[in-house]
């Protein structure tokens, strides 16, 4: 059975449209290769949430619940 989890039930408020027409205004995406910028904000929403203090934390961290990256849109 699927839950939200606390981070989704979080982020689930932040503007994904106004995001992506910002992204797009600016260009963001232009060079990006694979992990894009609505990946790139979660990952650094969760790193300040968790009191990541290194990348590898964050990798670690992020990648323990894979099954939730579907839910976040961050396949």
């Amino acid at each position: 059975m699927f839950s939200i989890s606390r981070f989704h039930a979080l982020t689930k408020h932040l503007p994904r449209g106004v995001f992506d027409r910002a992204v797009e205004r600016c260009e963001a995406d232009k060079y990006s290769k694979g992990f894009g910028r609505w990946q790139q904000l979660l990952a650094m929403v969760y790193a300040q949430l968790s009191g990541a203090d290194s990348l590898r934390t964050v990798e670690v961290g992020f990648n323990a619940q894979t099954e939730h990256h579907y839910h976040l849109d961050a396949v």
